[in-house]
């Protein structure tokens, strides 16, 4: 139970932390503008943002269902087509727009008089549809339980309350240190996707990858499926939390415990190199 709540609060938290930073900066650009009437705008955008990424969760749930006689083959490429777009995102995430390039696209658009008010719209439903596009993504391949889909929510709700405390309030948030600790636990999640996904496409009746399938090693308390899993076993809430955190498996497969490792150590080093090259003069604190 709360590792899906944990694994839905961080997918829903870091997905729609990135588009409140957006509206938030074009909100308060357009209040030192003066220009308090364009915001209406901004809204427009979030809402058919939001309401596009519905019909997305509809979509894709629609082309899952008609998938169920290949749940296996599906669930393992899309878990693998996950991982592959994290380490998208994180990259995305080290070079994102700094406080001050935002600063210069609403600020460009506010001094356009007959496109500004469009331009700031599809920018905010481009950036609200983006970022629930990739989290429909996200938990479609990791876990949709109701547990997960309340964590989900919870996660989101965050990052809106501290888009509202920034605005309303003048709340000072250390984004950046934020955000560094969020894109790490981010990789963690890509990194047992990636697993995982190799899991799926080893199993019996797909038996796509058959080589290094023998268990590696295997803790899991004996548990015969009925009933609540073992403390420690990988669907227990000690090892289920380890599960949903860090891609944590009590029996995986040499291949599995491979793919794991290999992400989590590729991932390490490019994003160490790639941030240490962005020196603060390079990249500026991203908001306020």
């Amino acid at each position: 139970m709360l590792a899906d709540v944990w694994a839905g609060g961080l997918i829903g938290f870091r997905e729609a932390m990135e588009a409140t930073i957006i509206v938030v900066v074009f909100i308060l650009i357009l209040k030192k503008s003066g220009r308090p009437e364009m915001m209406k705008n901004i809204w427009k955008g979030v809402g058919a943002g939001v309401v596009a990424s519905i019909i997305t969760a509809i979509l894709f749930k629609l082309v899952i269902g008609s998938f169920e006689d290949n749940e296996a083959w599906f669930e393992g490429v899309l878990m693998l087509a996950s991982a592959a777009l994290i380490a998208v995102v994180v990259f995305h995430l080290i070079k994102h727009h700094s406080k001050e390039e935002l600063e210069r696209i609403a600020e460009g658009a506010i001094s356009d008089q007959e496109k500004g008010a469009k331009a700031l719209s599809v920018i905010a439903f481009l950036s609200v549809w983006r970022e629930g596009s990739e989290t429909v993504l996200f938990m479609s391949a990791g876990t949709e339980t109701s547990w997960a889909i309340f964590g989900l929510v919870i996660g989101i709700s965050a990052a809106v309350l501290l888009g509202w405390l920034m605005l309303s309030k003048g709340v000072r948030i250390d984004i950046k240190r934020l955000f560094t600790i969020t894109t790490v636990l981010l990789i963690f999640v890509g990194a047992g996707l990636a697993a995982h996904g190799v899991h799926e496409l080893q199993e019996g009746e797909v038996g796509l990858i058959p080589v290094y399938d023998d268990e590696f090693w295997n803790v899991n308390p004996q548990w015969d499926g009925t009933g609540e899993a073992p403390i420690l076993h990988d669907k227990g809430l000690v090892g289920g939390t380890l599960r949903a955190m860090l891609g944590w498996n009590g029996n995986p497969t040499m291949l599995e415990f491979f793919t794991w490792a290999g992400y989590l150590t590729v991932m390490g080093i490019l994003y160490k190199r790639d941030t240490e090259s962005h020196t603060p003069a390079e990249e500026p604190e991203p908001l306020l």
